[in-house]
């Protein structure tokens, strides 16, 4: 029963199998082996594998030292076609311990290469995302905190409640406001901090692409694509967080595969007929009324109820102006650090900040904290080095008070003088130049003005 099936069984093999006798005369072959050799099999059944090797069919066969010895052994063998071949050879043996059988198992060494130069540039890639995560990670750390306001700080506390559980998080709020960097800190603060975080913007990945991006594809699904397939974006935050920034972008069939993971907890990649298992937390974020958005047809009602579990809107930075002095001089310290600059705001241009619109926001702010540090000539920033500042405005500047516009709303009294005797020092540089001077002005040591400038900044 068992042997009318051995051809088969023996065909499933990835390996070539080569049999040959004590004498090496080839008794059996797999189908496999006329892949790998180019020879057919009814070419080689019944021939002497060691004259093979003298007609120059193969290099080298291992029978002989296998009869020899008794002991398998281990080489290469190049064939006729070009390829190379590692051939792993085992005796079979009889009652008296003789060599009856020679068993060769073959496998190409241009697959293992291919196979390795794959799994190297697998390792590139890796090596690449933990360098890039590394990157945010750094820049997550040492990013300006935007919890200086009130409101801020209550919505810092309502995410460190909420990082607690595994809900679904909607962050609304306009363009620039910081939601990247509220989820990256949700993400920091909740137990899977230690597990990756992926950022999937899904305004800037065109449409025909967002589904195996986000998904995946199987093996033979594209012509041209990876032969292998590829994981998607939900796979890769398995264990941690997937940040779908501007999901009210998300076209609509993209949407009800999306409603399936919320759902589900369960992921297909593009032309598999089976899903799989993800543990995966969803935050979402975006700048659009997506009520509105379901009224108009442009997004699904029932995707918007699974999202709508814990909802934080985050106000303009407009709208909390206690922030705006701190990031800005947070950001000054960041790109200071990074371009090896020395700058600092003079009171006057802080107060100008203060009384900015800021229509982009806080990616506004940074923006031209990072210009600024780039473009700057000197040493402290005044109120016409600002875009928005007008000319006239400029001119008057230096006539406001070290102490206009302190903001006071939520601040303790030590807060409120700590920023106030910052500008005063500053304001005292812009006047004198240089620290030494202003010591000298103030009677008091270099090492004095100094520290209290240094922890201005990191306040």
């Amino acid at each position: 029963m068992f042997s009318q099936y051995f051809d088969q069984l023996l065909d499933t093999f990835r390996d070539a199998i080569c049999i040959t006798d004590r004498t090496g005369v080839i008794v059996y072959l797999n189908r496999r082996h006329s892949e790998l050799t180019g020879i057919p099999k009814e070419d080689l059944l019944g021939k002497s594998a060691i004259e093979m090797v003298r007609h120059g069919v193969f290099d080298i066969v291992l029978n002989p030292e296998i009869v020899k010895t008794r002991q398998g052994t281990t080489t290469i063998q190049n064939v006729s076609n070009g390829r190379k071949l590692i051939l792993d050879g085992s005796p079979i043996l009889d009652r008296e311990g003789e060599v009856a059988f020679v068993v060769t198992f073959m496998r190409d060494v241009t697959t293992l290469v291919e196979l390795k130069r794959e799994l190297a540039a697998q390792k590139e890639l890796l090596d690449a995302f933990q360098k890039l995560n590394n990157f945010d990670q750094e820049r997550t750390e040492n990013y300006p905190q935007m919890m200086h306001s009130a409101v801020m700080r209550n919505i810092c506390e309502q995410l460190e409640g909420i990082a607690e559980t595994d809900a679904t998080v909607l962050l609304l709020g306009d363009t620039g406001v910081g939601k990247d960097v509220l989820a990256r800190r949700l993400h920091s603060v909740s137990p899977r901090a230690g597990k990756p975080f992926i950022k999937a913007d899904c305004a800037s990945i065109p449409a025909n692409l967002i589904e195996t991006e986000l998904f995946g594809y199987t093996p033979g699904t594209f012509s041209g694509g990876n032969r292998h397939g590829k994981m998607g974006l939900i796979e890769a935050a398995a264990g941690g967080t997937l940040f779908l920034d501007e999901i009210g972008e998300l076209p609509m069939p993209m949407q009800s595969r999306l409603l399936r993971l919320l759902q589900d907890r369960e992921v297909m990649r593009v032309g598999s007929t089976t899903s799989s298992r993800v543990d995966v937390r969803i935050v979402a974020a975006t700048n659009k009324d997506l009520e509105k958005e379901v009224r108009d047809g442009r997004f699904r009602s029932d995707l918007y109820y699974r999202l709508k579990v814990a909802v934080v809107r985050i106000p303009p930075l407009r709208q909390r102006k206690a922030d705006i002095v701190p990031l800005a001089q947070g950001f000054l310290k960041f790109y200071c650090s990074k371009y090896r600059r020395s700058l600092a705001l003079s009171p006057q241009a802080e107060d100008a900040l203060r009384e900015h619109g800021w229509p982009g926001n806080v990616r506004e702010l940074e923006n031209l904290m990072q210009g600024l540090v780039v473009t700057c000539q000197r040493n402290v920033i005044e109120p016409r080095d600002l875009p928005f500042v007008r000319p006239a405005q400029a001119k008057a500047a230096p006539c406001a008070s070290a102490g206009a516009g302190v903001d006071i709303e939520g601040r303790s009294f030590k807060d409120i003088m700590h920023e106030l005797e910052g500008r005063v020092l500053r304001q005292a540089l812009a006047r004198y130049g240089t620290i030494a001077e202003v010591a000298k002005q103030f009677g008091v040591d270099r090492s004095t003005i100094f520290r209290k400038l240094k922890g201005g900044q990191e306040d």
